[in-house]
């Protein structure tokens, strides 16, 4: 049997699903703390090697606008890539420009290849191949077509007893109208 080669991630809050390669789960943290004011929502997916979790190697972002007014207010020149407008918000996502600081050797004033070459190959690769193919499956779900109930009204009250020869009778004391027999 084959393992599957990519799980579904869902989002409940605003009915959508993205779709992961599995091997993300070793290397990658989900965290919901929104940086940006701007954002109604935000989902962090954090690089995590051998313990340590770094910077996100994709950024989901929620915005309660339309795209008009994302492309008025110039989001359409920014690092941010627009993914979808549903629902009244746009969804955009963003990658990194650069590598974690933590991957930067100050004496030799470049990323410590040696030290971190394993580590900085795997980001490189979740954010330049994976992370736009991430973004690329967001799927809304169908909304459920759910009917508001509404109470049966009737023109009186029952009560389960029966009154005089078998008769059902409201409380008023009048019979209980034919249509309301069951």
């Amino acid at each position: 049997m084959n393992k599957p080669s990519h799980f579904v991630y869902r989002n409940a809050r605003y009915g959508f699903t993205l779709r992961f390669p599995t091997w993300w789960r070793t290397y990658a943290v989900i965290d919901r703390r929104r940086q940006n004011s701007e954002t109604e929502n935000e989902l962090h997916f954090r690089f995590r090697y051998k313990g340590k979790v770094y910077d996100d190697a994709l950024a989901i972002l929620v915005f309660r606008m339309t795209r008009q007014e994302w492309n008025r207010e110039g989001y359409g020149d920014s690092p941010l890539v627009f993914l979808a407008e549903h629902g009244g918000r746009v969804f955009a996502y963003m990658t990194p420009e650069e590598l974690p600081e933590a991957f930067y050797d100050p004496k030799t004033n470049d990323y410590d290849y040696k030290r971190y070459g394993a580590a900085i190959r795997l980001l490189k690769r979740m954010v330049n191949q994976d992370a736009p193919r991430i973004a690329g499956s967001i799927r809304f779900l169908p909304q459920a077509n759910t009917a508001r109930t509404v109470p049966y009204r009737a023109k009186c009250v029952c009560s389960a007893r029966t009154g005089a020869r078998g008769k059902q009778r409201c409380r008023n004391g009048k019979r209980r109208p034919a249509s309301h027999r069951y």
